[in-house]
């Protein structure tokens, strides 16, 4: 039960901290069952017959309209109570984004937005830090290390703020390894639009032909990581330096770390790099940040490491 838990924590802090205090709030036990029944039907035959009139597609359906219209009834009420605007993504939406041409957003594609945005990132988040706790529980001597982090860093009686999560550089390094060894992205696929070659290789890549990349394998790899199947934090003590030299860019929603050719790619890389990463960082960072200043955790029977990774779905 406890790990069953985790998809409602981070559904609950991204809520209010990207969507808004309003969108929290309505976060009850029966946005909950609505959220269930969208989200249960991501299944590979709706992907090929997301028509069908199949009971728990007419579930889904009217899941998702009764989402929207909690969105939409929260976009409607700070339209007319002339309220001093805020920070959050459903502001942002609201005010300052337009087509090109430049027509407004309609109020029901930013309601669909926002639901897209509350799950995007959800599945992710909630796997990395059920990881991570599970492997502070494994190494309780890390979770003792980040505590004495906190202490040193603000005291052992602060509330956490955005600012203090950047400051806390080994609690970045455990979720850093974390992502490394329990990759969230299991395969990455591009198209390519131009043939081309492979260089250093006689490879050439046909125009149109698809490629695909698992960032769990080189993330494992004895060639680019010593003691690759073992979880180490403190092995990018080293890294962090170096990672600072790389090239980086700016897609539109910060300046990252290009990493094209990084053997360490849990958002993926380029253009199509997850937008969401900057704020997975952050999810992921007051998760755990709270969690090492309220717990303290052990595997029970002195049981050694974590459990391996069950790939079966369902």
């Amino acid at each position: 039960m406890f790990f069953k838990s985790w998809p409602e924590i981070t559904i609950l802090t991204a809520a209010r901290t990207l969507q808004g205090e309003e969108v929290r709030s309505k976060l009850d036990s029966s946005f909950a069952n609505y959220y269930h029944d969208l989200d249960s039907e991501f299944t590979p035959i709706n992907f090929l017959l997301p028509w069908a009139p199949l009971p728990h597609n007419r579930k889904r359906d009217a899941a998702h309209k009764k989402m929207r219209d909690v969105y939409m009834d929260i976009i409607k009420k700070r339209r007319i109570s002339g309220q001093e605007r805020g920070h959050d993504m459903l502001w942002n939406l609201m005010d300052n984004c337009v087509y090109k041409d430049g027509t407004a957003l309609p109020d029901k594609e930013i309601a669909h937005l926002m639901i897209t945005l509350l799950m995007a990132g959800q599945h992710t988040s909630s796997a990395i830090s059920a990881w991570a706790i599970l492997q502070l529980a494994a190494h309780p001597e890390v979770m003792e290390g980040l505590y004495q982090e906190q202490v040193q860093v603000f005291g052992p009686s602060k509330s956490i703020t955005l600012g203090d999560i950047d400051r806390l550089s080994f609690s970045q390094m455990v979720i850093k390894e974390t992502l490394r060894l329990h990759a969230p992205i299991h395969s990455i696929m591009r198209k390519a639009k131009n043939t081309m070659a492979v260089p250093g290789t006689n490879l050439v890549i046909p125009e149109s032909h698809i490629l695909l990349s698992a960032p769990g394998f080189t993330a494992r790899s004895e060639d680019h990581f010593k003691d690759a199947a073992k979880w180490n934090p403190h092995r990018w003590l080293s890294v962090i330096e170096r990672s600072e030299a790389d090239e980086k860019i700016d897609y539109g929603y910060g300046v990252t770390i290009k990493g094209t050719k990084s053997p360490y790619l849990p958002f993926g890389a380029g253009r199509h790099r997850c937008i969401g990463e900057k704020f997975a960082y952050v999810n992921l960072g007051v998760i755990l940040a709270v969690m090492v200043r309220h717990f303290k955790l052990r595997n029970p029977d002195n049981r050694v490491g974590v459990p391996a990774t069950d790939y079966r779905v369902g």
